[in-house]
């Protein structure tokens, strides 16, 4: 796998529209305050290898134009407060905004609003990204549309990428040295990739029917248990499997409910899991093991190991490193 560079984080902070409009570096945009009051907005930038993460939240309503120049823009809303509508459509929170194309974006955000756009560099993907993420590149650049506007797209798979970006949000606010590391950072710039591209491959291709031969299930559910088990580095999502063996993640989650009577993601966060408790016999601490397996939200992955194996993952590192001076994290 190609390396990435560590990733970086900065908050950018302003009280002017103009100002906010110039915080998003290869936009060309303009912005105009529709709503009266002290204009409050920041954004903050996360850059992890190609994909720039631009978290961005605003008080006021605000019509927004412009293009966004040799990158693939997109925007997940989080926060819509009120009336908004982009290039004609009514915004909503299923709805994928797509701000690239070939011609400019018109969006009027409300007063309460927080997105958090997605920006992809494709020449340095395809220079230093993995080939999963070269892969699911080409995938996006087909897929989206010429134009900008909005995709409505399925609302689970939304929901799995909203939690993704705010894990990577979240880690980069309260332990940006956990995304110093190049592995980790080509790990996670494959990830947003290939979830992106699941999103859309849905919604191009929702209305086809799930197969619904057993053995054909079953070999898939067989061939991906070999690649999950086996391999060095097991997948961290269902889209990542999915690109892996080369189908849709509809088709996964398909064979696994009929095969196994468990949901894909069930089965990888157990693995995952179990991964992470053998790790914990070397690692340094709880929170190294845990982000190297993928786990940014640790009060999630505190639940989710506890449930699993009946103790915090803290007292499992306490157990099995007793006597030395090591941290075990913020997992108490």
């Amino acid at each position: 796998m190609s390396i990435a560079a560590p990733s970086t984080i900065e908050l950018r902070r302003s009280r002017d529209i103009e100002e906010q409009a110039g915080l998003f570096s290869n936009w060309h945009q303009s912005y105009c305050q529709i709503s009266r009051g002290t204009f409050d907005g920041s954004v903050t930038v996360i850059e992890i290898g190609g994909v720039c993460i631009l978290v961005e939240k605003m008080n006021r309503v605000v019509f927004q134009r412009g293009y966004v120049a040799d990158t693939i823009a997109v925007g997940v809303p989080f926060q819509l407060g009120g009336h908004a509508r982009m290039c004609g459509q009514t915004s909503h929170t299923d709805g994928l905004h797509v701000f690239s194309g070939d011609r400019e974006f018109e969006l009027v955000s409300p007063d309460c609003y927080l997105d958090c756009n997605i920006e992809l560099d494709a020449r340095r993907i395809e220079s230093l990204g993995s080939p999963l993420a070269r892969a699911g590149l080409q995938r996006i650049a087909a897929l989206l549309p010429a134009s900008p506007g909005i995709l409505t797209v399925d609302h689970s798979l939304l929901h799995r990428f909203r939690a993704r970006l705010m894990a990577l949000f979240e880690i980069a606010s309260s332990a940006p040295h956990l995304l110093l590391d190049s592995a980790l950072c080509a790990q996670h710039e494959q990830s947003v990739v290939l979830d992106l591209a699941a999103l859309l491959e849905d919604e191009i291709s929702e209305c086809r029917p799930p197969q619904s031969n057993a053995t054909r299930d079953w070999s898939l559910v067989t061939a991906a248990r070999d690649l999950i088990e086996s391999s060095d580095t097991c997948p961290l999502s269902v889209a990542e499997l999915g690109a892996q063996l080369g189908v849709a993640t509809r088709t996964i989650y398909h064979a696994f409910q009929n095969a196994l009577d468990v949901k894909p993601v069930d089965y990888l966060r157990a693995v995952r899991l179990n991964r992470v408790r053998h790790e914990l016999q070397s690692a340094q601490s709880v929170t190294d093991a845990a982000a190297r397996w993928g786990f940014l939200h640790f009060g999630r992955f505190a639940h989710d190991y506890r449930a699993m194996f009946g103790e915090q993952p803290s007292q499992t590192w306490r157990r099995l490193h007793s006597g030395c001076a090591h941290d075990a994290g913020p997992f108490q």
